[in-house]
């Protein structure tokens, strides 16, 4: 393999697949970070798979949506056809779930953005086909980019499917694959549409929630023929600690007959919006009023601010009162002293005895 091929420069070998092998690549003319992925010979040499090829490839790259890895170029040099996509570094739904149950909140987000993706791709008339965890990346922001969007009949899992569809005749003991993600119409060999994805993505839904798949035997014949015949489980079977409502979404999504499912991946999206809206309200707690100082200061604020009123109260009837005091004895003693005038004396003399003053003195006064 040479060192670059057209403006890209390989950094290196990251596998290999039935597509072809997948290399890390230096964008030098943008300045990122990519993936490069060179056809295989076989697909090449072939003018029929490689027209086919193609044309699945400039669909592919005709998507954008923040939950699907963008398809950047379609190339030849040195007598190589490759393709460019964005690198998304992070680990494999897969890898996040290892046999775990995901926190409820975690996994109706990644199942509500691969939602997203999927209603971005059947709005293009594709279907995804291959709909399982490993091909699905979380980046460190806990963004799921769904990978190949429009490529699946190329790839290895693509090709499982194929080799499955229409036989239970399978080995014992051979590896499950991408077989436990099938929808019934895909093991029966019945024509896919959307509503296959749609299963698919409840078997990786269920999957996240209780940390284990629906259909769950130890052989690809015995996985699909539950994948047939075996009614799933409830999630909160499995897990009591799961909203119960998620029990009708993900059963609706897992209906054997596609006429029995969600008609339309929005529809998914929506209803698992409307739950994990529904189960952050339940555990978000009332939040008492505060303060810049807390809750515990502003306690004592209220406490400060309905006892000042009494105080300021009792202080004025503590000065009028006090004034009072002083200005009877002030004129007491002045009285006594003979320092008042004389009106006011007679005044003041005629109400300390309780008589009322004379009207003629009231009138030279006014």
């Amino acid at each position: 393999m040479p060192e670059a091929l057209g403006h890209y420069k390989i950094l290196n070998l990251v596998g290999v697949g039935r597509i072809g092998e997948l290399y890390r690549a230096r964008d030098m003319r943008a300045g990122r970070t990519v993936a490069m992925r060179v056809v295989a010979d076989e697909i090449e040499a072939d003018p029929r798979q490689r027209e086919r090829f193609l044309r699945d490839a400039a669909a592919t790259a005709a998507l954008s949506h923040p939950n699907l890895a963008a398809l950047y170029e379609i190339g030849e040099d040195q007598g190589h056809l490759f393709f460019v996509s964005e690198f998304v570094p992070g680990e494999t739904l897969s890898t996040v779930i290892a046999g775990r149950a995901l926190n409820p909140r975690h996994a109706l987000d990644y199942g509500t953005q691969l939602a997203d993706a999927l209603a971005e791709g059947h709005a293009a008339g594709m279907i995804y086909r291959d709909l399982r965890p490993g091909n699905v990346i979380v980046n460190p922001k806990g963004t799921a980019k769904l990978l190949d969007f429009g490529l699946a009949s190329w790839t290895s899992g693509g090709a499982e499917r194929s080799q499955v569809s229409g036989s239970l005749a399978t080995a014992p003991g051979a590896p499950l694959g991408a077989v436990p993600y099938m929808s019934p119409e895909q093991v029966s060999g019945q024509p896919a549409d959307q509503r296959t994805d749609i299963f698919s993505l409840g078997i990786v839904l269920f999957e996240m929630l209780p940390g284990r798949l629906p259909f769950s035997a130890q052989t690809t014949g015995a996985v699909a023929a539950e994948i047939l015949q075996a009614p799933a489980p409830a999630p909160s079977a499995v897990n009591r600690t799961l909203p119960p409502e998620l029990d009708a979404v993900v059963l609706k999504m897992l209906a054997k007959d596609p006429v029995d499912r969600y008609e339309m991946a929005a529809m998914v999206a929506a209803d698992l919006r409307s739950i994990a809206a529904g189960l952050h309200a339940s555990r978000t707690p009332s939040k008492p009023a505060t303060t810049d100082t807390g809750p515990v200061k502003a306690t004592h604020v209220r406490a400060a601010a309905t006892r000042r009123p009494h105080r300021s109260v009792a202080l004025w009837v503590w000065v009028v009162l006090a004034a009072a005091i002083v200005a009877a004895l002030l004129l007491a003693a002045g009285f006594e002293t003979g320092w008042l005038p004389p009106l006011i004396r007679a005044r003041q003399h005629s109400v300390w005895l309780g008589a009322q003053p004379t009207g003629s003195s009231l009138d030279s006064v006014s």
